[in-house]
């Protein structure tokens, strides 16, 4: 068993009468890839969120390592190892790929204020080690051809590798995905899925939120599943499914009928693809 890095324990959120995550327990182990699925508006970047500090639950407990993550703001987080994606991306699209991926790089800067206004040899040569570092990202993105152009004249899915890119910079021990592969055509989505791999292989653990069942079944070592924010199944890939209440969940109980009687095992990854059971919100 691998040393656990995230810890969630009855974690509950309220939003007024609304319960948008309802007692869930799971955890991220070092170094495996851990997936987070479950219909539209079931709960998983509400999940992201609190572990990133956008969100404090109202019950409950999140760690990481030995430390509580409660009360912890998400500007401190690239300092304990966390990095995350957004569902919907967040460039400065003004900005060159390289000004973008600096300014995830500078969350590990060590120049005080007085180093950067008067440019101290220390702060140059803090910034040409950054600089070396944000263009390694770009490369290992396969953007480093591109480092030079602005964010907004990139097509989707590069946009989507360039905020993995910025992410990967602040090396972190543990990088949040939501979403990675949305609006990326199936070659885009082949490539993302060996790219996760290999930032896996280079120490770092992942936890993805993904509709895509194809990708989510194809990298993923564990799988755990939300409904209305609860946690419904938890297990390794074959496990999850084929559990019939992830499979209500998506399909519905209509759906749950017909399983039983020709038991279609493509149907979940299909109906995932088209955003699931139709609940509002992530």
């Amino acid at each position: 068993m691998s040393e656990t890095i995230l810890d969630l324990q009855d974690v509950t959120l309220r939003f007024g009468g609304l319960v948008a995550v309802d007692g869930v327990s799971m955890d991220v182990r070092q170094g495996e890839i851990r997936a987070l699925i479950g219909p539209n508006g079931a709960g998983k970047s509400t999940i992201f969120n609190l572990v990133t500090g956008v969100y404090r639950p109202n019950q409950g407990t999140i760690r990481f390592g030995e430390r509580s993550l409660n009360g912890v703001p998400p500007h401190r987080l690239a300092g304990l190892g966390i990095a995350r994606t957004f569902q919907n991306i967040r460039l400065f699209s003004s900005l060159s790929l390289m000004e973008n991926v600096l300014i995830g790089a500078h969350s590990r800067g060590r120049s005080g204020l007085a180093g950067a206004v008067f440019r101290l040899p220390p702060f140059r040569q803090e910034e040409e080690n950054l600089s070396l570092q944000a263009w390694e990202a770009l490369a290992f993105m396969g953007l480093d051809q591109k480092a030079g152009e602005l964010a907004k004249n990139l097509p989707y899915g590069e946009q989507r590798r360039l905020e993995i890119a910025r992410a990967l910079v602040s090396q972190p021990r543990l990088l949040l995905l939501d979403e990675p592969a949305a609006g990326m055509n199936p070659q885009e989505k082949s490539a993302l899925m060996e790219t996760i791999r290999r930032i896996r292989d280079t120490g770092i653990t992942v936890f993805l939120i993904e509709h895509d069942m194809r990708v989510v079944m194809g990298i993923s070592d564990r799988v755990a599943v939300l409904n209305y924010g609860k946690k419904i199944a938890d297990g390794l890939p074959a496990e999850v499914r084929e559990d019939a209440g992830v499979i209500e969940a998506y399909l519905g109980t209509g759906g749950k009928r017909e399983r039983r009687r020709t038991r279609p095992v493509v149907a979940l990854p299909q109906v995932a693809l088209e955003g699931g059971a139709g609940h509002a919100g992530n």
